[in-house]
């Protein structure tokens, strides 16, 4: 049993606010300025709309991001992207990537005690998930107390409130399975006594919040300047979709556990059995998704620009675009708050922290769509760089690339950008990061004049779901190809290789996410939802780039030697268990019935 658990996890104030510098607010954010102050009952904050709304833009401000911005997040100073193939640390300090994971040396009990890991079920890492969770519960129960609010309004908050819940749930189901359902605001004196449900019952609960929700929200905001980044119909639905494909896969939905122990027995990180009727619902959230978007519209792929980099740029990038479904906006800490100011900006370009791997830079295709290991795609391995997917190019700096506006990056061995730190790879991130580099770079114009946000869910996550729950359960392959396709067309690209099915198809897919959605937290759930052991153990590589001919001026033939990382603890000890976070120690010893995940 839970005995006052919200109060052994530090989340049991009545409601957790705090007085937010508005100094920096850009359009937008308005909904999230000045929650109640603290010296407020809760009696107090319900018995005014004003601070009623205000309690629950409290709630929004605990949505979950990718984004680094002190060491007190996830992983410390690194990003989810540095436990999969598509990027590696070097980082010397402040890096739980290197200095946990590759080591192999996470454990339940530093779950307990440690900050930093890749995701702490005790928010020590700066998740605040059961802070939110409670927060919107509190404003679930008591806003129909609030006597100058409409009650269409009150109707349309708690349906927000609900999908806030849904969220934090959702990444704790991606995590760890099975969770124990928390379906109210518990008090400090309440006895809590909750084992963990299955892991069906945990997906079943998320997706009931989120229909609940999408009974009643609009389908689009009103006023997008002041309103985008509220949650929508469209929200709803989307990540009824995400979390429904995310049970639908083989990790959960198999005939066998991925590793044996109590958690399997209790079906607390599986179901028991195969059920191909989960794939079903994956497609059926997916096509009530479409279906609405076509009737009502609000919502498609960024195809406008002044060329396809800059308009895949504002895909990803840019608020309000038509594209984000979530937009995650007031992040942990307001003094650093604006996309030219988070730390992954410095630790990536000038710590170590952003290395894009070879492995990730040889999943971009050719312009004409074929993969670079195909013998006819015109591919030159002394051009590595020349008639790639332009994505590639905004999302990595390669050598030779415009780089901080007039200067061409020069990553080779004695050029000026290798020099610096952090470029340790060959390459270095440019997604999110854009041309910032080591100081005063990393705070370029062009990064000071975009509002920030961070895209949870974006419309291209959803295309490729629809793919791929079309092929599991046998349909339209040609419909399955034209959503896959729709990214690459709108970036000049020619179209996946024709004729994939089955497992052929769904590796296509899985790539296609890497290319489009890196940096957005899709490829680790990616890797574990499919049991992905090939790509947790198979070598990755960094690039050393030397002149060929010293006399050029500006250089242009090159020597490209593709060297080894030294090979993460799982690549040469796997189990299965990394797919799943622990529990904290400490918290499975209470013996409530939290049950360890297996092999931890």
């Amino acid at each position: 049993m839970i005995r006052n658990k919200y109060s052994n996890i530090g989340i049991m104030l009545l409601i957790i606010v705090s007085v937010i510098s508005c100094d920096k607010l850009k359009f937008g954010d308005d909904f999230l300025e000045k929650p109640p102050a603290g010296d407020l009952t809760i009696d107090d904050i319900y018995s005014d709309a004003t601070y009623a709304r205000r309690a629950l833009w409290a709630a929004y401000k605990t949505l979950p991001t990718g984004f680094v911005f002190s060491h007190r997040t996830k992983l410390n100073w690194d990003v989810l992207e540095c436990l999969t193939d598509l990027n590696n640390s070097i980082m010397p300090w402040g890096s739980n990537a290197s200095e946990l994971y590759y080591p192999g040396l996470v454990t339940a009990v530093m779950e307990s005690t440690y900050r930093g890991t890749k995701y702490s079920y005790l928010g020590r890492a700066g998740e605040m998930n059961w802070q939110g969770i409670r927060q919107a519960y509190l404003f679930i129960e008591n806003v129909d107390r609030v006597p100058d609010m409409q009650e269409q309004e009150k109707t349309l908050l708690k349906a927000e409130a609900k999908v806030i819940i849904a969220i934090h749930y959702s990444d704790m189901f991606r995590h760890f399975g099975g969770l124990p359902w928390i379906d109210h605001a518990y008090i400090p004196t309440e006895a809590v006594e909750k084992e963990r449900e299955t892991a069906l019952q945990t997906m079943n609960n998320i997706v009931d919040l989120l229909d609940e929700a999408a009974a009643v929200l609009p389908w689009t905001v009103d006023d997008p300047l002041y309103w985008d980044g509220r949650m929508t119909k469209a929200a709803a639905m989307g990540l009824k979709a995400r979390i429904l494909l995310f049970g639908a896969s083989p990790l959960f939905n198999s005939a066998s556990p991925y590793l044996q122990g109590d958690a399997s027995d209790l079906h607390l990180c599986w179901y028991g059995s195969y059920m191909p009727e989960l794939w079903q619902r994956a497609l059926k959230a997916h096509e009530d998704f479409f279906d609405e978007m076509n009737r009502s519209g609000g919502y498609q792929l960024v195809n406008e620009g002044a060329n396809y980099r800059s308009l895949w740029r504002k895909a990803y990038l840019e608020r309000n675009n038509g594209e984000c479904i979530v937009s995650v906006r007031e992040i942990l800490y307001a003094n650093v708050y604006d996309i030219d100011s988070y730390a992954w900006a410095l630790c990536s370009n000038q710590w170590g922290s952003g290395n894009p791997t070879q492995e990730w830079v040889n999943m971009f295709p050719m312009v004409n769509g074929k993969s670079i290991f195909e013998p006819d795609s015109e591919y030159d391995p002394d051009f590595p760089y020349a008639n790639r997917d332009p994505r590639m190019y905004e999302s990595i700096v390669t050598n030779g690339d415009a780089y901080a506006t007039t200067n061409r990056a020069e990553t080779f061995v004695g050029g000026v950008c290798h020099a610096q730190p952090g470029w340790e790879s060959g390459y270095r991130v440019r997604k999110f990061v854009l041309d910032g580099g080591s100081p005063p770079l990393y705070e370029t114009p062009e990064l000071q004049s975009i509002p920030h946000h961070y895209p949870y869910l974006r419309l291209p996550e959803l295309y490729y779901g629809y793919a791929e729950a079309i092929c599991h359960t046998g349909g339209n392959m040609n419909q399955a190809y034209d959503l896959v396709n729709a990214m690459r067309t709108r970036v000049g690209v020619g179209g996946i290789k024709p004729g994939l099915t089955g497992e052929d198809f769904i590796e296509a897919v899985l790539t296609e996410r890497s290319l489009e959605l890196a940096f957005e937290e899709v490829r680790w759930f990616d890797m574990v939802r499919y049991k992905r052991e090939d790509i947790f153990t198979k070598p990755l590589h960094r690039v050393e780039i030397t002149r060929k001919d010293m006399s050029e001026s500006p250089p242009v033939s090159f020597n490209y030697n593709y060297i080894p990382y030294e090979p993460r603890y799982w690549a040469r000890n796997f189990s299965p268990k990394w797919y799943l976070s622990a529990f904290p120690s400490d918290e499975i010893n209470k013996r409530y019935g939290l049950v360890q995940n297996p092999g931890w």
